[in-house]
């Protein structure tokens, strides 16, 4: 894939966060490490500090190198979506896109005591096995070795729920990323909407989890369907993402 259908792609899963509502004012990042194309250099892909993320466009995104430096673009990296994201991309191979938010059904969970997503729904079996929990909160990403530590708590999952904080999701690409990021505030959503009704919730036992979590991960055709789509009603209603 080139330089600018990377661009694009995490342009789109910008956009498509401000409406699903995952945004927080103009914090928070997406980044997406790309390999060198033509005359291209290889990098990271990430969104620029300072902007709403309606604004940004494929050309608006920045990309730094593994020393943190600005290659392309003009524009400058909030600290600690440098330390979380660099981190990240360096001590994780399969990490390719990284998406970091504070969104609020997720994030609504890890503000409860012992908070985790639990099977009690279809789409929480997308996450079964598949989560790390860091409940070491430390206040923001400001320097390296915190960004070390979000990584190293992070592991082996792709996903990780960060407590009195929000998410960090990972995946080989942005597609499977933000597939991801919206089922998880999927997830969350039903889990909260259940408890709001002040009956226990109805939790799979392990062997059922076990047994159907598989089938449902491995839909990748929906989940290429699903970025595909996305993609579509943006290229009808804000075309100006890929620019």
């Amino acid at each position: 894939m080139s330089h600018q259908a990377h661009r694009e792609d995490l342009a789109a899963a910008l956009r498509w966060a401000v409406r699903m509502g995952w945004q927080s004012g103009i914090c928070n990042h997406f980044s997406l490490a790309v390999d060198q194309d033509g005359d291209a250099p290889a990098g990271i892909l990430i969104n620029p500090q300072g902007y709403h993320w309606s604004e940004l466009t494929a050309s608006s995104l920045l990309l730094m190198n593994y020393k943190g430096e600005v290659i392309e673009g003009v524009g400058i990296i909030e600290p600690t979506a440098f330390f979380i994201h660099m981190a990240i991309h360096s001590r994780v191979p399969t990490a390719k896109c990284v998406l970091h938010a504070h969104p609020p059904y997720s994030t609504a969970i890890m503000s409860t005591e012992n908070g985790r997503i639990l099977n009690c729904s279809q789409d929480s079996l997308r996450f079964h096995r598949r989560i790390a929990y860091d409940d070491d909160f430390r206040g923001a990403a400001d320097d390296k070795n915190e960004g070390n530590r979000i990584a190293g708590a992070l592991g082996n999952k792709q996903i990780m729920l960060m407590a009195h904080h929000g998410i960090t999701v990972t995946a080989p690409t942005t597609a499977k990323a933000l597939d991801d990021f919206y089922y998880l505030e999927v997830a969350a959503r039903v889990q909260i909407l259940a408890l709001s009704t002040g009956q226990p919730l109805k939790v799979m036992d392990k062997a059922v989890a076990d047994k159907h979590a598989p089938t449902i991960q491995a839909e990748e055709d929906q989940i290429i369907g699903h970025f595909a789509s996305i993609k579509r009603i943006l290229d009808k209603e804000e075309p100006e993402y890929r620019t």
